[in-house]
């Protein structure tokens, strides 16, 4: 999953939001795949360990997972979205290793083959949960004890200058709808302590929190601030409020956020905000 999508809860990434990421696929990975390496490499997979990825999106993260616990491991990656596991399925078949596979189910409920698994990983996948405490338990299920999870979950929206920006330049002619703390969403684990006792009711402990800081492309690598623009706003829900405002409310919307994403363009590489998020290590105990 993106975990970018302010909004959006499990149904939509199983419909509208998951399509939407395929079809942007590469601007999404993009943007998050500086905060992605980081949870990879803080992760430390070894060969032979067998991993679930939560919410993989387009795969990425499942075959990079794969190829560090290859010889002898091996990843699976778990989505709710139809469209992105046909996408991960074309993606293994252009020579995805041998020691991946791709999963459609919803992982608040689901039983996944194979499980319990070594460990479990997910880059902003599981913030999206309608019931985040009977997902969790059932996320416990799916990893053996004394097993490992390894997940990034979005900061406070207000440490994040990419959506402080984005919400900024709307907030000028659309009306916001307040945030409701832990509601599904990426910032549904902002509150450090609410995370806490959703990964304790589940049977998680010996739980480490590590704030994770990363320059983040916002619009995709090497996008302009107009395309990054038309970009946010044709695929995020919050676009919806400045397309029901008719066309010169959405154009009007597209130029106040082209021209603050504008103040960081770096040519050739993007619009560069900061971006802030948790990275969550706990024990299935």
């Amino acid at each position: 999953m993106s975990g970018a999508e302010p909004g959006a809860g499990a149904e939509d990434w199983a419909g509208e939001t998951g399509r939407s990421w395929l079809a942007n696929l590469q601007k999404f990975e993009s943007m998050i795949a500086p905060i992605g390496a980081a949870l990879i490499t803080h992760a430390q997979f070894k060969p032979g360990e067998r991993v679930l990825d939560i919410g993989c999106g387009g795969g990425g993260t499942t075959i990079n997972i794969g190829r560090s616990v290859s010889p002898g491991g091996h990843a699976t990656g778990l989505d709710i979205s139809q469209e992105l596991i046909w996408s991960c399925g074309a993606r293994a078949a252009m020579g995805t290793p041998s020691d991946v596979r791709f999963v459609c189910a919803d992982a608040a409920t689901a039983t996944v083959t194979g499980a319990p698994y070594d460990r479990l990983f997910s880059r902003f996948g599981t913030m999206f949960f309608e019931d985040a405490r009977a997902a969790f338990r059932n996320l416990r299920q799916m990893v053996r004890d004394g097993g490992r999870i390894d997940l990034a979950v979005w900061a406070p929206p207000e440490k994040n200058a990419w959506i402080t920006t984005l919400m900024g330049a709307l907030a000028k002619h659309v009306e916001l709808p307040a945030r409701e703390p832990h509601a599904p969403g990426p910032f549904a684990f902002a509150d450090t302590d609410y995370l806490r006792a959703v990964l304790a009711q589940a049977g998680m402990g010996e739980v480490e929190i590590t704030p994770c800081e990363q320059m983040l492309p916002i619009g995709g690598a090497g996008a302009t601030p107009e395309e990054a623009a038309e970009m946010l706003l044709s695929t995020l829900s919050i676009g919806k409020a400045a397309q029901a405002g008719g066309p010169e409310k959405m154009d009007a919307v597209k130029a106040e956020l082209a021209t603050a994403l504008a103040a960081y363009h770096v040519p050739g590489k993007g619009n560069m905000l900061g971006g802030k998020a948790w990275i969550v290590t706990a024990k299935a105990v």
